[in-house]
């Protein structure tokens, strides 16, 4: 990986299943790791489903291979927040880190 392309500042967050005292499961998302990364725009489109505009943007990002991610992590960038949808482990020569594929949660 060459020096200086992973210039964007991202934070990946863990969802952390809490029982309140009447035994219900909540989910929370707690910060996990924050890292650098490139991020490269794959493909969007903008949509309506039920009665509503849709925006579906997939991201690629890109970081160093000891970052600790999952496919059950989010990613937080530019107060957005991305679905992890793939992580490919990538060790050749001249690349060695972690693909994330990813696309933005509709809120």
């Amino acid at each position: 990986m060459r020096a200086g392309i992973l210039n964007e500042l991202i934070d990946i967050y863990k969802p952390v299943e809490e029982i309140n005292e009447y035994g219900e499961r909540l989910f929370t998302w707690k910060l996990k790791y924050t890292t650098r990364a490139s991020v490269s725009w794959d493909s969007g489109s903008r949509n309506i489903e039920n009665s509503e505009i849709v925006n579906n943007y997939t991201k690629t990002f890109t970081v160093r291979s000891y970052v600790p991610v999952t496919e059950k992590d989010e990613i937080h960038w530019q107060e957005k927040k991305y679905r992890i949808i793939s992580v490919e482990h990538r060790k050749e020569l001249s690349f060695n880190g972690i693909l994330i594929r990813t696309e933005l949660i509709n809120e």
